[in-house]
């Protein structure tokens, strides 16, 4: 395909072998890995955590990706991969939409390459939580991934700092979403940089 740039998925595992290890005697059954996964396409890492974020790849908080996954090929500009990421960024994947079992990072993955290249992602990382709660030692660890959630839903580019204090500290605020940073209206983009905080994807222009 002329002109075509790769679309890769980067598959990161967030336990670093210890579900492979532990899954059989904890869960009764297999699970190679607690994934997380990112976009790569036009030398530019997309994933979503506290919002949608973009990194030079291999340079997200995430460390290296245990295996990496050729989805495809676009012929959609880098340009407009940056519109189709920003209108994903303001409507689906917005920080406080994250939910570790409904609207994850593999979703906005699967959304994202839907888009690029008409791929998918293998239905057992869109559907891997749903499968480890199947069991009951799965359900027990709720808490745990209920934990995990508020971590992962706090990533950014830049660490894990995101909105997980406001997170915690947010009373009102239903388990499992990352409150907004404050209660006021949010920072302009130039603000929330010097700040160290909020999403790496500037405004559309």
């Amino acid at each position: 395909m002329s002109g075509a740039s790769k679309v890769e998925l980067w598959i990161y595992d967030l336990t670093q072998g210890m579900a492979r290890a532990l899954s059989p005697m904890l869960l009764g059954q297999q699970v190679d890995g607690v994934w997380h996964t990112s976009i790569v396409v036009h030398n530019t890492e997309w994933f979503f955590g506290c919002g949608v974020h973009k990194t030079v790849p291999g340079e997200s908080p995430f460390g290296a990706p245990l295996r990496k996954m050729h989805l495809g090929d676009t012929e959609v500009p880098r340009e407009l991969v940056r519109d189709t990421v920003h209108d994903l960024a303001t409507t689906r994947f917005r920080p406080q939409d994250y939910q570790l079992l409904h609207n994850n990072c593999n979703h906005f993955s699967n959304a994202l390459a839907n888009v690029l290249c008409g791929a998918s992602v293998p239905e057992d990382i869109l559907n891997q939580h749903e499968v480890l709660l199947q069991s009951p030692m799965g359900a027990m660890l709720m808490p745990i991934i209920m934990q995990m959630e508020n971590q992962l839903g706090a990533a950014t580019a830049e660490g894990f700092d995101g909105n997980a204090d406001a997170a915690q500290g947010a009373g009102g605020a239903e388990a499992g979403a990352a409150a907004p940073a404050s209660a006021g209206p949010a920072a302009p983009a130039s603000q929330q940089q010097q700040q160290g905080r909020g999403p790496s994807l500037p405004p559309k222009n």
